[in-house]
């Protein structure tokens, strides 16, 4: 589901909310890359410098992260929004398409916070960050040069910053998973095809630094909230779906 090759595809755009808010407020159904820039230039929705610039946050950030695995996705994001989900809320989604999309912030979020978390350590150094893309390039997994290093490195702590997942000294901010991010994802890739018992074990969960219990616990206390009904037994996940499509679940949740 997610990419797994390091990029830098950060370099065109961090955490990018506000700008992805604008851009979800002007997309219509059917919409490819071209017709959205378009779309942008007649409503002059992003305050770009050049055009260039424009063309990289269409095509490297908002295509890649929400229009390339499915189409549909902004519209969810969309009909979100106007539903009326908080914008902290909303955050965590966007930070999960990011994550998706981008492997070096996706495996920091897992090696560098969640071992501070489960370390009880309330600061994530700086040079967290410099060493652990530094280990990406010696493994063998991305070959990068010093400079490119640095920028990625830096580009990585801005995703933390601007997801709220620490501030901008480094110390570590509360950062629960909210039930409709759980909800949201599970009929996500129900919708998707994904079996219920990969559902359970979807990576994504370890960007909250849930454990397999905790989630197990999560979407059992969720079925009380009536959008599916889960049963487990041992090992084994049963969920029976109550609704159809991603609309009908977000208008009846929200």
């Amino acid at each position: 589901m997610r990419n797994p090759k390091y990029t830098t595809q950060l370099t065109h755009g961090t955490g990018m909310i506000n700008e992805t808010l604008s851009l979800l407020s002007i997309y219509q159904e059917g919409m490819d890359k071209d017709a959205l820039i378009k779309c942008v230039k007649e409503n002059d929705c992003l305050s770009c410098k050049t055009e260039n610039r424009l063309v990289h946050i269409i095509y490297d950030v908002f295509f890649q992260r929400f229009m390339k695995v499915n189409p549909n996705v902004p519209l969810w994001l969309k009909l979100i929004r106007e539903c009326g989900l908080s914008l902290k809320h909303f955050t965590q989604l966007l930070m999960v398409y990011c994550a998706r999309e981008n492997a070096v912030f996706f495996d920091a979020v897992t090696k560098i916070l969640n071992s501070c978390k489960n370390e009880d350590l309330h600061i994530v150094d700086r040079d967290a960050f410099t060493k652990y893309v530094e280990n990406l390039v010696k493994e063998g997994r991305a070959k990068w040069s010093e400079s490119v290093q640095k920028r990625n490195a830096s580009y990585v702590r801005s995703c933390f910053i601007d997801y709220e997942m620490i501030n901008r000294k480094g110390e570590i901010l509360p950062y629960e998973v909210n039930d409709f991010t759980i909800l949201y994802f599970m009929h996500e890739q129900h919708f998707a095809g994904m079996s219920d018992m990969a559902i359970w074990e979807m990576e994504e969960w370890r960007l909250f630094n849930l454990t397999r219990h905790q989630v197990l616990d999560r979407i059992m206390n969720l079925s009380l909230k009536g959008a599916y009904m889960a049963q487990t037994s041992g090992e084994l996940l049963a969920i029976s779906w109550n609704y159809k499509s991603m609309e009908e679940f977000i208008n009846a949740t929200l």
